[in-house]
């Protein structure tokens, strides 16, 4: 028998093995079959795939979804949070369980599979960075969000109403929806008939340096319009990967926020008096008018399209550009109403300046770095 005869069955042989190694792998990635009772969902990227029936425990894989467990009265059922989640003052004191359950998931793309599979979740709700890696790596079904930095309160509505058919709680997603849509149609109201040259430029500046924002193709250039305002980074487009930065925010120059020449600054580093004593920031109007503000904070930090944040950042927005217009309204009352209505949490009065004052941000912001 020539060489070449005994090569090829040789070759013929390597070739299957290594089509039945892909093969193998293919089915392991594939989702574990359901114990038990089971039901088709589809999640909001279109993928349809078996869950079990009730769902029983939860991995929560992202850092603004942590606030779907609580608005839908499902917390007890997780079984693994993120570490942003874990280090939320507000949910620390009304959730204290938080404590003992795994935090995988750190920064986007930067999961313990070990840990969330060891967690043993009946399904995981994570972005798409995330519930890729958990698709590749594991067997548990994934529920993957819109986690886009441009999405607006429909998206929102949808996100928490979709995940209200999820985990059977319809009703919790909607009151969720109603105090959303109440607040929302409470600020237009009062802010829809101020003219346009009269309406007041807002800058977001974030980080250290306060040059850091969310452009006008972010979900906060919505925002700021409802709350009857102008967003001095409109032009600036900012969604997208970022060196450094979380997707969605970008970095302009000093000389750039000098000409946009803002009326409210928003900070969410330092402090107000920090800045009124910083020579850069001299002409700016908000400083010369005394109207820096810090950036609120509850669950989860404000700068990401949260729920939360979509009922309450342009109502607060709104109350400080034009106070005269809410006069009459008890801005924190309404909050605290909120959060014991949509989260179950019953604020105190303090807390509730916590949260608009935005000193629950320092311990979320060292774990939601990207």
């Amino acid at each position: 028998m020539t060489f070449k005869k005994l090569l090829w069955p040789v070759i013929c042989v390597a070739c299957l093995i290594f089509l039945f190694s892909i093969y193998t792998a293919g089915q392991k990635k594939k989702q574990a079959p359901v114990q038990g009772n089971a039901r088709t969902i589809t999640d909001m990227k279109g993928r349809t795939f078996e869950v079990a029936d009730p769902l029983e425990r939860i991995a929560l894989l992202g850092g603004p979804t942590g606030q779907i467990a609580f608005i839908l009265g499902v917390e007890d059922q997780l079984c693994a949070v993120t570490k942003t989640l874990k280090m939320s003052e507000l949910v620390k004191m009304f959730f204290p369980q938080i404590a003992n359950l795994p935090g995988p998931r750190a920064t986007s793309g930067s999961i313990n599979i070990e840990e969330l599979i060891k967690a043993d979740p009946d399904i995981a709700i994570a972005g798409d960075i995330d519930g890729g890696i958990v698709l590749e790596k594991t067997r548990i079904p994934v529920a993957f969000l819109e986690d886009s930095m441009g999405e607006g309160l429909e998206d929102i509505k949808k996100e928490v109403r979709f995940y209200g058919v999820v985990f059977n709680t319809p009703d919790r997603a909607e009151r969720y929806v109603a105090y959303l849509e109440r607040f929302t149609a409470m600020v237009l109201e009062r802010t829809r008939d101020i003219p346009e040259d009269q309406r007041k430029k807002v800058f977001q500046g974030y980080n250290p340096s306060h040059l850091v924002t969310l452009g006008g193709d972010t979900f906060m250039q919505e925002r700021i319009e409802i709350a009857g305002c102008l967003n001095a980074a409109e032009s600036v487009t900012t969604v997208g990967q970022r060196t450094g930065l979380h997707s969605g925010l970008g970095e302009v120059s000093m000389e750039q926020v000098l000409d946009w020449n803002p009326d409210i600054l928003i900070i969410n580093y330092g402090t107000p008096d920090d800045v009124y004593a910083d020579p850069r920031w001299q002409q700016i109007k908000a400083v010369q008018n005394r109207q820096v503000y810090p950036q609120p904070a509850g669950v989860f930090i404000f700068n990401r399209p949260t729920a939360e944040s979509a009922a309450i950042f342009p109502l607060w927005l709104a109350g400080i550009a034009y106070p005269q217009r809410f006069a009459d309204v008890c801005i924190p009352c309404l909050i605290r109403e909120f959060y014991g209505e949509v989260f179950d949490f019953d604020l105190t009065d303090d807390q509730v300046t916590h949260i608009l004052a935005g000193t629950y941000e320092t311990r979320i912001m060292k774990g939601a770095r990207h």
